[in-house]
């Protein structure tokens, strides 16, 4: 009898810290998907890259990197003699890069040595600009 009082008083100290937990849980989730998460102001965001696609044209030596998706990527100057490699059908992985230096946002990388820091140029063709490489 003594032990059934015990739970009977345990029971609503339970029920209590629960919905407690699962208020702080929501809570916590909610502010999460937020741009007013800590650490992250107006530019926060996420883009679900591909995990590759095919080089379809490497333009202007290198410079410009267009994959069978249409979309052209500008390569950082730095890196522009890899991509010219780079060959009609080769494969290449998109990935982020959590540390963009002049927003060149996204590593191009064919196997583990060659890699080419990238930043969307446009679609379908490489942009105009008239400027030397």
């Amino acid at each position: 009898m003594k032990t059934l009082r015990q739970i009977a008083l345990l029971i609503p100290v339970l029920v209590l810290t629960l919905a407690a937990h699962a208020a702080a849980q929501a809570q916590s989730a909610s502010s999460a998907g937020s741009s007013d998460a800590v650490g992250c102001g107006q530019r926060c965001y996420r883009v679900a890259l591909p995990l590759g696609l095919y080089v379809q044209q490497v333009i202007e030596d290198g410079r410009y990197v267009m994959l069978e998706d249409g979309s052209v990527w500008e390569i950082r100057l730095s890196q522009r003699p890899v991509a010219s490699s780079w060959r009609p059908g080769d494969f290449v992985q998109l990935k982020t890069i959590w540390a963009p230096v002049d927003r060149y946002v996204v590593l191009l990388a064919q196997g583990d040595n060659d890699k080419a820091e990238a930043r969307l140029a446009g679609r379908g063709h490489a942009p105009a600009t008239g400027l030397p490489n």
